[in-house]
């Protein structure tokens, strides 16, 4: 029997994207040497207009993506920060792409035509036959 379920992770907790943390007048710093480093993920610094501020790191794909400049700052901004536990068990801050990072493509069923499916037998079984 197939069971449907609401899936939640139950590892980390989603604090928000990184503008809303921010807040107007906050800015997004990076540090130079870090950015330089693929075999790091990247830092980022979180600074609020009071000037309170936190470190956060980038997931995997998040620090790719950066340093590929497929992801702009624009993009960044938009994505969350969640709040979860590391390999190690200490809790950490993450900024993490859309959907959990899982990178899952999303298509609704009602926007698709079914269509049906005839298996091609092009192949003849002595052509699997060596002589």
């Amino acid at each position: 029997m197939l069971k449907f379920e609401v899936y939640q992770r139950e590892d980390r907790t989603e604090l928000g994207t990184v503008s809303s943390l921010v807040g107007k007048g906050g800015k997004v710093k990076f540090v130079p040497k870090n950015l330089a480093d693929d075999s790091k993920r990247v830092a980022v610094i979180l600074e609020r207009k009071d000037g309170a501020s936190a470190l956060l790191i980038c997931s995997e794909n998040v620090s790719k993506g950066i340093r590929s400049k497929d992801i702009s700052l624009a993009n960044l901004l938009g994505f969350t920060v969640t709040e979860q536990l590391s390999r190690s068990g200490e809790t950490i801050n993450v900024i993490t792409m859309p959907n959990g990072g899982g990178n899952l493509i999303e298509v609704a069923v009602d926007s698709v035509k079914v269509a049906d499916y005839q298996p091609s037998f092009d192949l003849v079984p002595e052509d699997l036959i060596a002589f």
